[in-house]
């Protein structure tokens, strides 16, 4: 699990590297901060990683209220029904992201939803029709 926990971290932290490539807005980058796993810091904006192999843990959003947080968890059947059944709470924060990541997926490598954004556009009804559809875009973690 460790093992997959720094796979998935040093995943995140290229991934979003490679994104600030032309605007340049990271200022620096601190890994096992004393609440996040790594703190990206940003002209603009800090964003506060946790890295959940195992989606299964909502204990820190609380401390990051108000914050940019990025959850990064595995591609797998069960980190997506945890995202369905605790939906309502995920989305009462406005600036929350999560990433579900395969880095050996031979599709996309992640797929990205932003909860409070998502639950403004789309019907309730259809949500799980939708994240299926997300899920599907990139290969299962196997493991």
């Amino acid at each position: 699990m460790e093992g997959e926990k720094e796979i998935l971290k040093e995943w995140i932290v290229e991934y979003l590297k490679s994104k600030d490539a032309v605007t340049k807005q990271i200022t620096a980058i601190k890994r096992d901060s004393e609440n996040a796993d790594v703190v990206i810091e940003g002209a603009l904006k800090n964003k506060y990683v946790i890295v959940q192999p195992e989606f299964n843990d909502l204990s820190k959003l609380d401390f990051f209220k108000e914050k940019h947080v990025v959850i990064v968890t595995k591609n797998t059947r069960e980190n997506v029904e945890f995202l369905i059944t605790h939906w309502d709470v995920l989305a009462k924060n406005p600036h929350l992201s999560i990433y579900f990541v395969n880095p050996e997926s031979s599709l996309d490598k992640r797929w990205i939803i932003f909860p409070a954004t998502h639950n403004r556009i789309t019907e309730k009804k259809a949500l799980r029709k939708g994240i299926e559809s997300l899920y599907a875009t990139v290969e299962p973690w196997k493991g």
